[in-house]
């Protein structure tokens, strides 16, 4: 593991300072506060900086060239917030991969205090599992979860980049990630479908001890003195874990629950504003009275599905797949709308 210290706000202040102090004959405008730019780029390496003041200098120039300044070149504060745009820190947030794990509106259904991961009595460390049925949401409340943290470092690894990988690979590529996040003052790593990385499977089961044993090791280790990390984990396989004695492993457990009322079922239907008023009433009217049972991702996937339909299909077509999914009705016919299927 190779040691970096990452510069603390005064240093990234002088850094930046002195960077834009050796752009030589290049104009630099009296708006430039390095201060701010120092406040936007927590967890940036020195070389990092160094590439955002270049990339600012290249703003520059694309905008001098396209606006035909009659003041010549020259860096604005501009240039330099556009380049932190740009510029993406290693010791950073995955923010792009964040906002595609949220692809829509987050619906905030969990009684969730972001205080809650680190007042477990061991303030350096804390691994949480978020659990629920398939289709209930996990990845998206983990990834809101972690911004809520408002860690400057946050890492995202996916069951699927571990495909096809051995064991020892995939040690080495966790082990990778979290010794990234001790570098920063403050870290979160996600690690989603936590089951499909110790390599369970619908069709069988492929443990290895050595590989649990060192998957153990890995998410226990604490981070050096004076740095927080938090683990977030999720799981659609509760009873796997505990089979496993994994369980063991987490500070707290997270469960995500089904949408179980037609009253909560109408709120996230409204909420989606894909509907309009008379489709609303019909849908309302229609599960009045039903049992509900459905994961949140689930559901605002099939209000997509139906969005593109014309409004006279849209609700009875979604009454008609909530059906099927909760198991009211056959693939033939429904019960629920009739005069509208």
């Amino acid at each position: 593991m190779v040691n970096i210290t990452l510069p603390n706000t005064e240093e990234r202040v002088n850094l930046l300072k002195s960077r834009i102090n050796r752009l030589g004959d290049i104009t630099v405008a009296g708006d430039v506060c390095a201060r701010e730019i120092a406040m936007k780029t927590k967890n940036f390496t020195e070389d990092e900086l160094c590439q955002l003041v270049r990339e600012a200098l290249h703003e520059a120039i694309v905008r001098t060239h396209v606006t035909r300044c009659p003041k010549g070149l020259q860096v604005t504060q501009v240039d330099l917030l556009a380049a932190v745009k740009i510029i993406q820190p290693r010791f950073g947030r995955q923010e792009e991969t964040l906002q595609l794990l949220m692809p829509y509106e987050y619906l905030d259904r969990t009684a969730f205090d972001p205080n809650d991961l680190l007042s477990t009595g061991r303030p350096r460390w804390s691994c949480h599992l978020v659990e629920g049925k398939p289709k209930s949401g996990l990845t998206t409340v983990a990834a809101q979860m972690a911004l809520k943290t408002d860690c400057p470092f946050i890492k995202y690894i996916s069951s699927a980049e571990l495909l096809g990988l051995s064991d020892s690979e995939k040690c080495q590529r966790i082990r990778e990630v979290l010794e990234d996040a001790y570098v920063s003052r403050r870290s979160c790593v996600i690690i989603d479908d936590f089951e499909r990385v110790i390599g369970y499977g619908a069709l069988g089961k492929r443990y290895s001890k050595e590989f649990l044993q060192k998957l153990t090791v890995l998410l226990k280790k604490q981070p050096p003195n004076s740095h927080e990390l938090i683990i977030i984990c999720t799981s659609n396989r509760l009873d796997v874990l505990e089979e496993l004695g994994l369980l063991s492993v987490f500070t707290s457990v997270h469960n995500v629950p089904n949408v179980s009322t037609p009253k909560e079922l109408m709120v996230i239907v409204e909420a989606s504003k894909r509907f309009e008023p008379e489709e609303l009433r019909q849908i309302e009217i229609a599960m009045d009275g039903r049992n509900v049972s459905i994961g949140i991702k689930r559901l605002l996937d099939l209000i997509a599905w139906v969005n593109s339909l014309n409004p006279d299909r849209r609700a009875a077509k979604l009454l008609k797949k909530l059906g099927e999914a909760m198991g009211w009705v056959g693939n033939h016919s429904s019960p629920l709308v009739p005069q509208y299927i």
